[in-house]
Order: structure tokens, then sequence, then C-alpha cells
């Protein structure tokens, strides 16, 4: 799981449509970074398998935090995360991710700004 995570964190921040979005991406709590910024959550990761085939499931979390009241750019953000994604190479040695795609998002307005919570599920096989 965790050539997973570091294969999407990479991708993240080698983006640069979404790194002129955002002032970081954060694997984990931000120490110092002010909105907006996302933030790499703790991965859950499954096993599964088929004849011949070891793999995994990674339910990879994300959260990104806004100051303001601008929806569209919460919008526009989570767009270039998607794309971001989308163009993530699977191969990554001793794994292959067969299939990444955003399974669900939580988007809330609070008193400070917006808060959004994304999540992406990304199915990989042992190479060999």
């Amino acid at each position: 799981d965790l050539a997973v995570r570091g294969a999407m964190l990479a991708a993240l921040r080698d983006d640069t449509a979404l790194m002129a979005l955002v002032n970081q991406v954060s694997d984990g709590e931000p120490v110092k970074a002010s909105p907006p910024w996302l933030q790499m959550g703790d991965p859950v990761a499954t096993g599964w398998g088929a004849r011949g085939v070891d793999g995994l499931t990674v339910r990879q979390p994300l959260q990104l935090v806004l100051r303001g009241d601008d929806l569209a750019r919460v919008t526009a953000i989570l767009t270039a995360v998607d794309t971001a994604l989308a163009a993530l190479d699977g191969d990554l040695g001793e794994w292959r991710i067969t299939s990444l795609r955003f399974e669900r998002s939580r988007i809330a307005r609070g008193a400070a700004g917006w808060r959004a919570s994304i999540d992406y599920v990304a199915r990989a096989a042992r190479a060999g």
C-alpha cells in the first residue's frame, strides 16, 4: 500500500495545474500550511487475489481545506486532483496499479471556509 500511496502523492505534487491551485500537498497532517492545502490521509488496504495473482485494494482518503466562500474554487481543485490521478503511471516496479477510481466525496461549508473529503480506491497486483 505504501507504493500506491507514494505514487498517488507524487502524481499530485508533480501536477503543475493542481499545484497552482493549492499551497501544499502534504503526506499526513501539514506542519505549516495556509489554506488551500490538500492532505493525504491514512490509507486502508485489503488483500485480494486470484489464481497466481496477489493483489491489494487501497482506499486513499484526501482532504482539502480552503478558506473563503468560493465553491467554484473547490470544484476546480477537485477536478485537478481527478485529472492528476487519471494520468498516474500504474507501473510501480513490484506492483502495478490495475485500476484507480474516485469512490466518494463529502463537501462541507464551515465558518472559515470549505472542507472536502474525497476517497479514491486503487487496485494493484504484484508484478511478476
